[in-house]
């Protein structure tokens, strides 16, 4: 693959959060999660684990589970007082749920040399635990993408409430740490298919590179302002603009 045509599949992914209730074929979704292990890990620890909900019953449970934690999200969350519920999971045939195995951390560099070594060896194995983890997530949704599959990061499976209840409900280990939940399937929408299939990234653009690349040295010039992060935090206008340009 050239890179053009990478960046194109890149660019065109997006969170999708309506979808048509047509099975995604099993043959598809172990394309994707192929992907994912062929990601890179710390020590080629390979500490993921993949729980892949197909049934009826099982996603009805998964889809109540989730519009629970998008509800708690909106009462008890600051900053999300108008976060999408997510029963549009009713129409999903498939769900990855990401896990992975902390046993593994113990696999990355570590130090017992002095307690500041050891912290800090220990707190940068926590970083490529989590990195690890996350390089596999981002090739599942770049796969589903090149296959013309919508999906979006669903990172509340993390929140403990709701990993206790998946834990529960799909029997998975209590020492696995649930990471996120990743729906799979096609477009809801022609709306959908045309953004996928005419390419437009119109209503989603990034920074402009020249503001985040620091060449030899990190040039503070270019270093969001604590006003402006504020403003991002606190304005639900500012973030939606900066969502569709790029610009605070």
């Amino acid at each position: 693959m050239d890179y053009d045509t990478l960046l194109e599949i890149i660019k065109r992914r997006r969170s999708v959060r309506s979808y048509q209730p047509d099975t995604v074929p099993l043959e598809d979704v172990m394309k994707v999660l192929e992907s994912a292990r062929w990601a890179p890990s710390g020590n080629n620890s390979q500490p993921w684990e993949f729980v892949v909900v197909r049934d009826r019953d099982k996603l009805h449970q998964m889809t109540d589970i989730f519009v629970e934690q998008s509800q708690r999200l909106r009462d008890k969350s600051i900053n999300f007082p108008n976060a999408p519920s997510k029963s549009y999971l009713e129409k999903v045939s498939t769900l990855i749920i990401v896990c992975a195995d902390p046993r593994f951390k113990r696999s990355y560099p570590q130090s017992n040399a002095n307690e500041e070594m050891r912290r800090m060896f220990w707190e940068n194995s926590e970083r490529i635990y989590i990195q690890t983890v996350t390089a596999a997530i981002c090739n599942i949704i770049l796969a589903a993408t090149a296959l013309r599959l919508g999906t979006v990061w669903l990172t509340g499976a993390g929140e403990d409430i709701t990993a206790q209840q998946l834990k529960a409900a799909l029997k998975i280990p209590q020492v696995l740490d649930v990471i996120c939940c990743i729906p799979l399937g096609p477009y809801r929408s022609m709306k959908d298919m045309a953004y996928h299939d005419q390419f437009d990234i119109s209503h989603r653009t990034p920074r402009p590179l020249e503001t985040m690349v620091h060449i030899d040295e990190f040039d503070t010039g270019k270093w969001r302002t604590d006003e402006q992060a504020e403003r991002f935090i606190q304005d639900k206008h500012v973030r939606a603009k900066y969502f569709k340009t790029g610009l605070m």
